[in-house]
């Protein structure tokens, strides 16, 4: 739709934009949470700063994990080429990577200085997807990660990534949607526990995990753009896979963990 925004003299990232606008909509969120959290101000920012950088850097990573067949076979003219640089720095970046990378940031931060992972989990994890959603919207914008030809769908004429004059589905938009109603039903469920317990007492983090992974699985099979798997899946539904077992693991040692302590009755 629109790459690039145009201010004064300088055309800013449509991408990079609403990616800044969406880690604001997220500390906002955190910040004005944590009344009721009540964690240290200075230890909420640090671990707001580290997860903006280990979500960069997983995600980054994670994009060449994926390329890295194309990277061994045109090594001599990616890693030799300013242009090639400039390439591997500006473009491809997998949010699956950001999240592990900002979520390892966190712990590593919440183990150092002593604070409960739990409790800086339990602020944070709702505001997830109030990120990612403006960060897909940035993908609508920039025309990357779009979706399947579709009659009735959006047409790109200035693009750098989405084949322009196509009709494509808005797969990018409906993500972002659906990120919109996790955040909402994660923070309202998050404010009903809280009727009744302490407000950290619910853990939404495993529940996000498994709602987002069941709903990108699913998505995935919409996408349009160039094959970014193996063995007919993509690389996010591998780790979709992945995660989902995962938490369901989790849950079952919890539930085991639980019945052993409960004591035996007389």
């Amino acid at each position: 739709m629109h790459p690039f925004f145009h201010f004064i003299i300088w055309d800013i990232p449509a991408y990079w934009l609403m990616g800044v606008i969406g880690v604001a909509a997220a500390s906002l969120f955190v910040l004005l949470r944590n009344r009721r959290f009540k964690l240290p101000g200075e230890d909420v920012l640090h671990i707001g700063l580290l997860i903006v950088v280990g979500a960069i850097i997983g995600s980054k990573l994670l994009f060449l994990i994926t390329i890295l067949p194309t990277l061994i076979r045109y090594a001599g003219v990616i890693f030799t080429s300013p242009e090639g640089w400039a390439m591997l720095v500006q473009g491809g970046y997998v949010f699956y990577g950001g999240l592990l990378g900002g979520a390892a940031a966190a712990v590593i931060y919440c183990r150092k200085y002593k604070v409960s992972v739990s409790e800086a989990a339990a602020l944070i994890t709702p505001a997830i997807p109030l990120f990612h959603a403006f960060g897909r919207v940035g993908c609508f914008l920039a025309g990357c990660c779009w979706g399947i030809e579709v009659p009735w769908g959006i047409v790109y004429t200035e693009s750098l990534g989405a084949p322009n004059g196509v009709p494509l589905l808005p797969i990018q938009l409906i993500e972002a949607g659906l990120n919109l109603c996790l955040f909402i039903g994660l923070w309202l469920y998050q404010n009903h526990r809280a009727r009744t317990a302490p407000i950290d007492a619910w853990q939404p983090l495993p529940v996000y995990i498994l709602l987002y992974a069941v709903l990108r699985f699913t998505l995935e099979f919409f996408r349009g753009d160039a094959e970014r798997g193996v063995a007919l899946l993509s690389t996010s539904q591998w780790v979709s896979l992945v995660l989902v077992l995962a938490v369901c693991g989790w849950y079952i040692f919890r539930r085991k963990k639980a019945g052993r302590q409960t004591p035996a009755a007389a």
